[in-house]
């Protein structure tokens, strides 16, 4: 009954949507792997803490190594290009961060990756982005790449033996999602070696690139075309037409629940995980779910679940996504988590922090350790906070954190939120939160210095949710 199930599956995708078996280019890739290493050693978001662990035992004590990775560290590949055409919801936009990553994937070596990212970035920092990988491209050689590099090309051998089945799911999902994907382009799937047999794996998607974080030592061919799949819908959510989303954004915006906004935070990574981890997984394992943890978040692994039979049945009848689907992901939603409007973890899935002189690197670092976050921006100053469009505007959760002229930045918060309005200012107040009329939650952390940011959040994280009686919590 299983091999029936996927010999069904099969012939229906073909049926429907014609047969193709290459619109996935498996590969390995030593330039894209040695800058994952150096992310990894950085302790950049989206990166293994099994691997940085790895990195870590064998490297840690090395001065000429960690002088590597604070270079590599000191530069900034966040700054984006965005459309601001696109609903504000959906923040279309491309990283610098992303164009270096396409490049990696496609460069024999790293003299060829430095000439096809020339105008990407300003010559002194491209120089200072080659020399660094250049200098140490010795250590990843020596403690990943040599005894690995054989064992990612036979996990890529056979990744390839399902050819056909990964490029008819993406088939359906691209329907499913009315994304605008075009089939002539293909996706770049490189896996890329975390040494061991288990532990903690990432992947993450950038333009058609789908980097696989793999366990050298595992055999995990279907899991692994999961995690593709799951990567690849974040594609293909994010090439729907400008008409698409907003058509999705409004659906969103006009269901009643105070719960859609977070719903709406969480939607991209929860359908990812519902077809990938799901229903890719199953078509792939011969009918079977897994039945492990789909996703490490739970927000996002449970939201999942919750919306996967709907999401199974729209699939198997062709249909895409429409306002009665969002509408019943919303409602899974607020069934599933009805204590959210006032917890600090799933509100902080989208924020913005405003800070007067803390740097941004030093905020990720604080924040991540103790939060996860699919979108987060850092501004500063915050001299005439009260005027900015985007904290009038946004339907963002936001931090303010005070780490100077506290009584001054609290006076000009006064003018954006009258709830506020009755607290005077005093030394002794370590965080004021609350829910704004826009349905936003808002925290004022006082940080008297630097080392205090990680308490502020250890604490947030300790407390975990609003009390919302009062609005100086503690």
């Amino acid at each position: 009954m299983k091999k029936l199930f996927l010999l069904i599956m099969i012939y229906c995708f073909g049926a429907v949507y014609g047969q193709r078996s290459d619109f996935f280019i498996f590969k390995e890739s030593e330039v894209y792997s040695l800058f994952n290493f150096m992310e990894t050693a950085a302790k950049m978001p989206g990166t293994s803490s099994t691997y940085r662990k790895y990195i870590d035992g064998k490297l840690s004590g090395d001065k000429d190594f960690q002088k590597l990775v604070g270079d590599f560290k000191s530069m900034d590949f966040n700054e984006s290009i965005t459309r601001q055409d696109y609903p504000k919801g959906r923040m279309y936009m491309k990283s610098y961060l992303t164009l270096l990553i396409v490049n990696t994937l496609k460069s024999k070596d790293l003299d060829d990756f430095n000439e096809r990212i020339t105008g990407i970035l300003p010559i002194n920092e491209q120089m200072q982005v080659y020399q660094t990988l250049k200098n140490v491209q010795p250590y990843f050689r020596q403690f990943v790449w040599n005894e690995n590099e054989s064992k990612i090309k036979k996990q890529i051998d056979d990744l390839k033996k399902y050819n056909a089945v990964s490029s008819e799911l993406f088939l359906k999902f691209n329907h499913f999602y009315k994304s605008s994907w075009d089939q002539h382009i293909p996706f770049y799937v490189t896996l890329y070696p975390i040494p061991g047999k288990s532990g903690n794996t990432t992947a993450t998607p950038h333009g058609n690139a789908l980097c696989v974080g793999s366990m050298t030592d595992s055999n995990d061919t279907v899991g692994t075309l999961g995690v593709t799949m799951h990567e690849m819908c974040h594609i293909l959510y994010n090439e729907q037409s400008r008409e698409v989303q907003e058509e999705q954004e409004t659906y969103f915006k006009q269901n009643k629940s105070r719960y859609a906004k977070l719903a709406y935070s969480y939607f991209n990574e929860a359908m990812a995980t519902a077809l990938g981890n799901g229903y890719a997984y199953k078509v792939l394992n011969k009918g079977v779910l897994d039945t492990q943890e789909w996703y490490n978040n739970p927000t996002i692994a449970l939201f999942a679940k919750a919306i996967y039979p709907l999401t199974e049945k729209y699939l198997e009848e062709n249909k895409a996504i429409d306002k009665d689907f969002i509408d019943e992901a919303i409602k899974k939603f607020e069934q599933t988590f009805p204590d959210s409007l006032y917890e600090y973890a799933p509100n902080f899935n989208t924020l913005n922090l405003y800070t007067e002189e803390l740097e941004g690197n030093y905020i990720f670092d604080a924040l991540f350790t103790y939060f996860s976050a699919n979108n987060v921006r850092v501004s500063s100053p915050m001299k005439n906070i009260s005027q900015s469009s985007k904290l009038q505007e946004a339907d963002s959760s936001f931090i303010m954190l005070l780490d100077k002229n506290q009584k001054e930045n609290l006076d000009e918060l006064k003018k954006v939120f009258p709830e506020i309005k009755g607290i005077q200012y005093n030394q002794s107040i370590q965080n004021i939160s609350f829910i704004d009329a826009k349905n936003r939650m808002i925290i004022i952390l006082f940080i008297n210095k630097k080392e205090d940011l990680a308490p502020a959040f250890e604490k947030l994280a300790k407390h975990k949710s609003i009390n919302k009686d009062q609005l100086i919590q503690y």
